[in-house]
């Protein structure tokens, strides 16, 4: 325990600099809206113009999660992200070497040049165009900002500090769930920072499985304990939340990377758990009620998905005139589609036009088409990168399953895409063999510089 505490102590010496600047964003918020976004840009042009290009991404990240919050002092330093990203965009462009190249953007140029086809041909709306922009640049400037740093000496640097900032974060949200219960719960779920609980299960599951990427590359970036204290955060969050699809979707990580399920096989598994949906609630109902979990497992709507069942209904009714192309990138998140069936559905009215399904939304917008371009590009990168991470393909399969019950892969500028981008860029990545000479000072956390990794 005390070596535990030792290493934390160093990790949040290290991380000091970028919570203060956490601070001063959050205590910016309570001057309204512009003062905040104005004091975000001011951070992140400083972090920039020092070439810490590692501290500006990870309060870039931070800043997406704020933008998932109903609370107005996170809430307000999230609309700096589209003035953000493109900051990012230009200083990965003039100041990286080879970023095009570093980024993922050539698994997705099909699929990026399919939504604005149907953009153009079909509805043209300028909140679609400027959403795809900012897909495009998401896919491209985590990757290529990642790579950049990791193929520096001290990039193992800003692993520690993503990592570490994250679990602080949310190690907080959880004990001011203590102090303040209604602040922090939605309808008796956790939701901590995220507007509702089921984004924190999303963020959680997908961060942890980010975790056992990155130990997969750098076993010795923490010690074993630290770890597995970090995991533990986020496995306490998922409980709390209360989230199926989480919970579901980290079992099938844990077992498909226990036993090193490789693409095919975890496909084929998959692809029958997802067509023995009836069979399977029947079953998990009845070990919940074994286990006295009712409660916990929200039981009651459980056989409908909460509802989800529902729209998924009125959404593939919705895709039938546009099955191709689709109606237009976002035309799901703006368009209040769902209206039209409330007289024919009417347990719709509850679901308030969220799709919940990842490749439902992805068809609706972009047609057969765009789903086909898309789940073929996320399916050969996995394929291809599969032998330098035994965890990528688990971690794949782990995403597949929240998306079947969330439409997170659609969205651009939000806390959890740029997860996938981020932990399929760490497993694709074969790191630069060098001696890492970067020093510490004060922390106090053992830097394993003779470590090379391969």
């Amino acid at each position: 325990m005390q070596q535990l505490l030792k290493e934390a102590k160093g990790l949040f010496l290290l991380s000091k600099e970028i919570l203060i600047q956490l601070l001063l964003i959050l205590l910016s918020s309570f001057g309204g809206t512009l003062v905040a976004i104005t004091v975000v840009l001011g951070i992140i042009l400083w972090n920039l113009s020092k070439n810490r290009l590692g501290d500006a991404l990870i309060l870039f990240l931070v800043i997406l999660l704020f933008s998932d919050s109903v609370m107005p002092m996170f809430e307000r330093a999230g609309n700096a992200k589209e003035f953000v990203v493109m900051m990012l965009f230009v200083y990965i462009i003039t100041k990286t070497e080879n970023p095009i190249k570093n980024s993922l953007i050539s698994y997705f140029w099909a699929y990026l040049f399919v939504a604005l086809l149907g953009l153009v041909l079909v509805n043209f709306e300028f909140i679609g165009f400027q959403k795809l922009v900012s897909y495009g640049l998401m896919i491209f400037i985590v990757p290529a900002a990642v790579l950049h740093l990791l193929n520096k000496p001290g990039g193992i640097v800003f692993l520690r500090k993503l990592l570490f900032v994250f679990v602080f974060l949310y190690g907080l949200s959880i004990l001011m769930a203590q102090v303040n219960p209604d602040g922090f719960a939605h309808f008796g779920r956790f939701n901590g920072i995220h507007r509702n609980p089921n984004g924190v299960g999303i963020f959680s599951a997908l961060f942890v499985m980010c975790i056992a990427l990155i130990r997969d590359k750098y076993p010795k970036l923490f010690s074993n304990t630290m770890f597995w204290a970090f995991i533990g955060v986020f496995l306490i969050t998922i409980v709390i939340s209360s989230s199926r699809s989480a919970l579901l979707a980290l079992i099938i990580f844990l077992i498909f990377r226990t036993v090193r399920i490789k693409f095919f096989m975890g496909l084929v598994i998959t692809l029958v758990i997802a067509s023995s949906y009836a069979v399977i609630t029947v079953w998990v109902e009845k070990l919940i009620i074994d286990f006295g979990l009712q409660s916990e497992f929200r039981l009651n709507t459980i056989s409908y998905a909460s509802g989800r069942i529902y729209v998924w209904d009125a959404c593939w009714r919705e895709i039938q005139s546009h099955y191709w192309l689709g109606y237009g990138f976002t035309y799901a998140e703006y368009s209040h589609w769902d209206q039209k069936w409330y007289a024919e559905i009417p347990m719709l009215i509850h679901n308030y036009g969220n799709i919940h399904n990842s490749y439902l939304t992805i068809w609706l917008n972009t047609g057969l088409l765009g789903l086909v371009t898309f789940l073929s590009g996320l399916i050969y990168l996995v394929f291809k990168a599969q032998r330098k991470s035994p965890s990528i393909a688990p971690m794949f399969f782990g995403a597949v399953v929240i998306a079947i019950f969330e439409s997170y892969m659609v969205a651009s500028l939000n806390p959890y895409t740029w997860q996938l981008w981020f932990g399929f860029t760490i497993a694709a990545f074969t790191p630069k063999k060098f001696i890492r000479k970067t020093k510490i000072s004060n922390t106090n956390i053992p830097l394993s510089s003779n470590i090379t990794t391969t």
